[in-house]
């Protein structure tokens, strides 16, 4: 998963994913904190999952004013699978 990148407007890329699967996780647990989001490669990797890499990935978007809540969310889920 990499850093967070600004995309246009108010949401930014909280992680990259390398799987739509991994993306849908993710999501879970920030709708779980209740952190609204959004997969905008969802649709498309969900038909053709393969396009994945080609793509850069799966995007996971929180508004940018989550954007630290949304990380220490997903921080405190990935130290716990350790």
């Amino acid at each position: 998963m990499g850093q967070p990148t600004d995309l246009p407007g108010d949401w930014v890329a909280v992680r990259t994913c390398i799987t739509i699967f991994e993306a849908f996780v993710l999501r879970s647990v920030l709708e779980a904190s209740e952190i609204e989001c959004l997969l905008p490669d969802e649709s498309l990797l969900g038909a053709r999952p393969e396009l994945a890499l080609a793509l850069g990935g799966a995007r996971v978007l929180v508004r940018r004013e989550d954007l630290e809540r949304a990380a220490e969310a997903l921080r405190v889920v990935a130290d716990g699978a350790d």
